[in-house]
């Protein structure tokens, strides 16, 4: 069993990796660079992870899960409509977003190389059962499609279209900025406008016209 002292060099090399595979990518990132980050010599990185590769797959798996955790599934399970569910959903994306740019970035980065972990965690995912974020939403728009809450929208393309929605400012902040001045400004205050902003625009498209009820008291 690793003690208190193990556990903590490894979180702390976990983070200093994050941080460097995130601005450099799994191909630019140096072994030395990340023990300098950590603050501990090369040889203790080792004994921890043997080659980059190990530490790299054990990041990005470190990454995922710490993801997946970040979303109440008690609070997405108890949502009393589509309506509710979909702020919930969107909160807790955009929240994990701000609070994780290094994440972010190291998913971006994942991508950029063609993705292959990223398909083996997405594919353990879809394995996994019906209790993932985006496995319970996706089965919820078809709920609420079969109840008339929302008009017939293929479910695929509406969960890439709100995470898209949700991942973009944080992935091209400098972009986001130069587009909307109040962004650079206060960056919090676009943050929560901005998780509103998506709520509103996307269920006001997806909401079945026979549906009277708005956004707002939803």
């Amino acid at each position: 069993m690793p003690t208190d002292d193990e556990l903590s060099t490894e979180q702390q090399i976990f983070e200093s990796a994050l941080v460097v595979f995130a601005q450099h990518g799994r191909t630019g990132a140096r072994m030395q660079q990340i023990a300098d980050t950590a603050g501990i010599n090369k040889s203790m990185l080792h004994y921890y992870f043997r080659t980059k590769a190990d530490l790299y797959e054990a990041v990005f798996g470190h990454t995922m899960e710490r993801f997946m955790a970040s979303f109440d599934h008690q609070a997405l399970h108890e949502a009393g409509s589509f309506a509710e569910l979909l702020r919930r959903f969107i909160g807790g994306y955009v929240a994990f977003c701000q609070t994780h740019t290094h994440a972010m970035r190291l998913l971006v980065s994942e991508n950029l190389r063609g993705g292959p972990l990223l398909g083996e965690h997405l594919q353990e995912m879809a394995n996994a059962g019906t209790d993932t974020p985006p496995r319970l939403f996706r089965n919820a728009i078809e709920r609420a499609i079969e109840s008339g809450e929302i008009r017939p929208v293929d479910p695929d393309h509406t969960l890439l279209t709100i995470i898209a929605s949700c991942i973009f400012p944080f992935v091209a902040r400098p972009t986001v900025e130069r587009m909307h001045a109040p962004a650079e400004a206060d960056w919090t205050s676009f943050v929560e406008m901005r998780k509103e902003q998506i709520f509103d625009v996307v269920y006001r498209g997806l909401k079945h016209p026979d549906v009277s009820s708005s956004p707002s008291s939803a």
